[in-house]
């Protein structure tokens, strides 16, 4: 009986061990951009989960940074590029983020912590961004638009319909 008591007991606390927050998941407590952006004193050490389309690289000494153009995630940690932005915010690494994964106009996700505001200079503009140290990144595949092969229903979806590869026909 004493030794279920101290395996019920291991198994409940290993239950109740806290999770790694999840690119992929959305959390119940996920905090906003616009809430940061309003009052950053009041998050700083909090933990944040946004995405957005990266618009520059720099990788200094010691640390290298992202700007990026957020964009709101779907459910599943996806930005979606055709929603509005409500602003930029700048990702700071410890670790070197290579060009060429990390490039310009794509798409990624980031879970970090919310530092305080950083001044950046856009084009004529000085802006204030919220600066955000990564735990975790994930840059999402681009969808390849520049395929020169044109759209084929009879073997781009091949099974949308009824009869020979979904076309509604039984003959080729």
């Amino acid at each position: 009986m004493r030794i279920l008591s101290v395996l019920l007991i291991f198994l409940l606390t290993a239950c109740a061990a806290p999770t790694k927050p999840s690119i992929h998941a959305k959390s119940s407590n996920d905090i906003s951009y616009e809430q940061v952006v309003q009052n950053v004193e009041a998050y700083q050490g909090q933990m944040v989960r946004w995405g957005g389309m990266i618009g520059q690289v720099a990788n200094y000494e010691n640390f290298s940074e992202l700007t990026i153009v957020q964009f709101p995630l779907t459910r599943h940690g996806v930005p979606i590029s055709t929603e509005p932005s409500a602003g930029r915010f700048i990702v700071r690494s410890e670790h070197f983020l290579d060009p060429l994964i990390y490039s310009p106009d794509k798409l990624v996700t980031i879970i970090g912590t919310v530092k305080t505001l950083q001044l950046q200079k856009v084009d004529q503009k000085m802006l204030s961004l919220p600066l955000i140290t990564v735990d975790q990144s994930h840059v999402w595949p681009q969808n390849n638009p520049t395929s020169s092969r044109t759209y084929n229903p009879k073997h781009d979806a091949p099974f949308l319909g009824y009869g020979y590869y979904g076309t509604g026909t039984y003959a080729p």
